[in-house]
């Protein structure tokens, strides 16, 4: 229940059940509204015209021909966009360089915006874009990150190519234990596209100064304040509507350059304009995942406990910065499950002539685990202990915990998952037969990973729960679903509140005139903020109903049952009403006990006790080809633990999806640059995902841990398999290869590379 409800807790509940998702069956019908089925009368489309080359000087545009093509009505250069720029604001504390909407005179990636076309056929405005004349002056190009302080910097005005420097301690911290096993090494985390099914795309329309935009965002009311920033408007002239989303994870949270170009387009077109990115576009310009490099250097005892740790991290930032969620967390869970005495760190990121680095699903997370996991292999190969035992001796015990790294994990039981991963895998049973494999010459790989994430950010939630008065129920929540199944999930908790089922309840998002706050969805943070701010409405609403029908049946208030759609007496079915008689009598003013309002409807904001921190143990089983180096992936075990889950079926394909991000991680994916900058991988053909055939059959199981953050008792979950998953893959391929030497590998294990360990 929520805080101040008064009434008998209900026994019907909903949440904890697989309750079949309410989105899914327009879907199936083919029923779904995706931006590029919207069509406005008028509709124009926008292509952009971007620079091929990666650093260079803009001499000229010439845009003469476009503009005489056929259908054209519009082309825009920079000289006609100047001063405006995108988000986030400059700052003076920090090197945020402006974006400009349009290069002006610096281009700074392949793929950067030099110019817009507006034509009445998407054909025809690409073909118009191809007549544009820009007149480039190659300037010296900063390609790898490695040397990025060795080179001229691509913002005169900083003096270098450093975006920032920030550190805790130093490596002489851990040069000063007393260990008797050092290790050290390196581990690359490659840079990889979020690519969604359904890429960006954005239709806006002016009608006199009020702008409408349909967008595929994952924060629409966070849009809107960016928006009124950038256009200089009042937040209530501008409305979001989100339609039916084809996933994001994390790529469509911030606003890019092309949707403010689609709103300016508009207001200078004089009718809609609509913008879909293509998948080459989405490979150069979205902001990619990961791109860090960590070099560390850890100390521990001879029985394989830490005892110090040392991560400096180099972030690749790319041309410029964008809304960044990962980087800054990576050195705050640097230490993993892991009770370390001593832990310092540095992380720097620099500017390169590349697509800017991003939010991608984990943001931050991963890096930090595939460190510290690889970390805890080399200390169990170097104490000689198995690697599940090392682990568990140096497993936090006691939480609430305040990690070195300044997160406080609010709740955990590493140990018990630990076991419970163990005995479903028959851990020694894998051992046993690994041993049979390698003594008939094949090369069997187990890998074990332990992680715990941060979710649950930015601790507020907020929602409007009400009924009308013939009893329908409608909930509008500030975050937003893009294929989560929100809701579904929405609707069990106020179903299980307010007495009803979840068909009776409407979840409505995405437009920010119905709902002009949130913080949208990012973080796995919808179930413990959107979820809370939920099931504390709902109990406003309940509690308001408790005690008008305690008035009309002359009953005490904490007697009253919401149950069935009924509202009754305890112990007396059939005593009270129903749920839409007792609507009705709430906007009856005749009806209502003195002093209480007429009505249903609360606006209840959420205030969590903070981020919540879901942990898990994944275990994966490799065979390696001796002959090729290819990977073949045999089985997966995830136990993961996010506290208290409202729709385990929802849950289970969150996780399935995250495991299938950590899988192509692991294996295939990674952005390539040449030394010119040029960007190798701009298809599917070049950048790879996983293939069905690659994916087995992932054996899901979980411990149940409840945060103490939000009365749901939840954490998020979505990311879990895009963490753990990748540092199990790859501790499991160094294992099947440590017969021939090799204590490490690099993402991703692509069979080259892997063949390549196995001849040194």
């Amino acid at each position: 229940m929520g805080a101040g409800a008064r009434f008998l807790a209900v026994t019907q509940t909903y949440v904890g059940r697989s309750v079949l998702r309410v989105e899914d069956e327009p879907l199936l019908r083919g029923a779904g509204r995706y931006l590029d089925d919207l069509k406005l009368a008028g509709t124009q489309h926008l292509a952009v015209v971007r620079s091929p080359l990666a650093h260079a000087r803009v001499l000229s545009v010439d845009s003469s021909e476009a503009e005489a093509a056929p259908g054209v009505s519009l082309v825009l250069t920079g000289a006609d966009l100047a001063g405006m720029i995108a988000p986030p604001k400059p700052r003076q504390d920090r090197r945020i360089p402006p974006r400009p909407l349009l290069a002006t005179d610096v281009v700074r990636m392949v793929g950067d915006p030099v110019a817009v076309v507006v034509a009445d056929d998407p054909a025809r405005a690409r073909d118009a874009a191809d007549l544009v004349f820009v007149d480039y002056e190659p300037l010296e190009v900063v390609s790898d990150p490695e040397t990025a302080l060795d080179r001229p910097p691509i913002y005169p005005e900083y003096g270098d190519n450093v975006a920032f420097d920030r550190s805790h301690g130093s490596k002489d911290d851990v040069d000063a234990c007393d260990a008797a096993i050092v290790v050290e090494g390196v581990v690359q985390h490659p840079r990889v596209v979020p690519a969604p099914l359904e890429p960006r795309g954005a239709l806006a329309t002016w009608q006199d100064d009020d702008l409408t935009l349909y967008l595929g965002t994952q924060a629409p009311a966070l849009m809107a304040d960016e928006l009124a920033w950038v256009l200089d408007l009042p937040k209530d002239r501008i409305r979001i509507i989100v339609p039916d989303m084809g996933g994001a994870f994390g790529s469509k949270f911030d606003l890019a350059e092309e949707e403010l170009l689609v709103v300016e387009a508009a207001r200078r077109a004089g009718t809609p304009v609509k913008w879909v990115e293509t998948r080459r576009e989405h490979f150069m310009a979205i902001g990619h995942g990961r791109a860090q490099r960590h070099a560390y250097k850890a100390a521990a005892d001879a029985d394989g406990r830490l005892l110090g740790l040392w991560i400096e991290s180099l972030v690749d930032m790319g041309a410029r910065k964008r809304y960044i969620a990962g980087p800054p967390y990576t050195p705050r869970i640097g230490t993993g499950n892991y009770a370390v005495p001593t832990y310092s760190w540095r992380q720097y990121g620099v500017f390169t002539n590349r697509a800017p680095q991003g939010i991608y699903r984990g943001a931050g997370r991963p890096e930090a685990t595939l460190t510290v996991e690889r970390i805890m292999d080399r200390i169990a190969g170097a104490a000689g202990i198995d690697p599940a035992e090392v682990r568990r001796r140096n497993f936090v015990t006691e939480f609430p915990y305040e990690s070195p790294g300044g997160a406080v994990f609010d709740s955990g039981d590493y140990h018990r998952a630990l076991d419970v991963l163990l005995e479903a895998a028959d851990y020694d049973g894998l051992r046993a037969r690994q041993a049979e494999l390698r003594d008939q010459g094949r090369l069997p790989g187990i890998g074990l990973c332990a992680y715990v994430e941060a979710t649950a950010f930015e601790r507020f939630g907020r929602a409007i729960v009400d009924a009308d008065a013939s009893g329908r129920v409608r909930v509008r929540v500030g975050t937003l679903d893009h294929g989560q199944g929100h809701r579904t999930t929405f609707a069990q908790i106020a179903a299980d509140i307010l007495g009803l089922d979840p068909a009776d309840i409407v979840v409505s998002q995405g437009d920010t005139t119905d709902i002009p706050f949130g913080f949208g969805t990012s973080g796995s943070r919808s179930v413990a903020h959107g979820g809370g701010a939920v099931q504390g409405g709902a109990s406003v609403v309940a509690d308001k109903v408790a005690r008008i029908v305690a008035h009309l049946l002359e009953a005490d208030p904490a007697d009253i049952v919401l149950a069935r759609g009924r509202v009754d007496v305890a112990g007396a079915p059939g005593s009270g009403m129903s749920w839409a008689e007792a609507a009705a009598a709430a906007h009856d003013p005749d009806r209502l006990p003195p002093g209480e309002e007429p009505g249903l409807s609360v606006d209840h904001r959420f205030d969590s006790g903070g981020i919540t921190f879901p942990f898990g143990m994944h275990l994966a089983v490799v065979d390696v080809d001796a002959d090729t180096g290819i990977v073949a992936l045999e089985q997966v075990w995830a136990v993961d633990d996010c506290g208290v889950v409202v729709n385990p079926m929802l849950a289970a394909g969150q996780r399935h999806g995250g495991l299938a991000q950590g899988l192509g991680q692991a294996l295939t994916e990674e952005v390539l640059y040449d030394e010119d900058g040029n960007l190798v991988t701009s298809t599917f053909l070049d950048y790879l995902l996983p293939s069905a055939t690659q994916v087995p059959a992932f054996e899901l199981l979980g411990t149940v841990t409840p945060s103490s953050q939000n009365p749901l008792g939840a954490k998020g979950v979505a990311e879990s398999g895009a963490i753990g998953l990748p540092p199990a893959i790859v501790n499991a391929v160094v294992d099947a290869l440590a017969p021939l030497g090799v204590n490490h590998l690099d993402l991703p294990l692509r069979p080259e590379r892997v063949w390549r360990a196995m001849q040194r």
